[in-house]
């Protein structure tokens, strides 16, 4: 599942990066929203059973997506407000991502 837009990825859109033991490391190309994710593939912790798909990624989002919600592409005014805000912060990307969720403009800057 794609973790963007939450919509399934073609068994051909998913490449192995690398692989050791009972770990792969794959990369997942969506074909309905054009995003790239990593994720790992773990063998089964009980034998004959199914193999475990670690992706990380924002959960509610493909929710929203798999309800039918709809993901935007990032436009020039989202990468102007994300350049302002940081043009005024003055600190490590830590803080300004901490000052964000606690101001709560996490969704007035970053998701819109």
């Amino acid at each position: 599942m794609c973790t963007a837009c939450g919509a399934p990825v073609p068994t051909g859109r998913i490449r192995i990066l690398a692989r050791r033991d009972d770990l792969a490391f794959v990369e997942l190309d969506c074909v309905v929203c054009g995003s790239t994710a990593l994720a790992m593939l773990i063998d089964s912790p009980s034998p004959g059973g199914e193999p475990v798909l670690d992706v990380a990624g924002d959960p509610q989002a493909a929710g929203r997506a798999a309800r039918g919600g709809t993901v935007r592409p990032i436009t020039t005014a989202d990468v102007e407000a994300i350049r302002d805000d940081l043009a005024g912060w003055d600190g490590d990307l830590v803080g300004w991502l901490d000052a964000l969720e606690d101001s709560g403009r996490s969704g007035s800057v970053i998701d819109r």
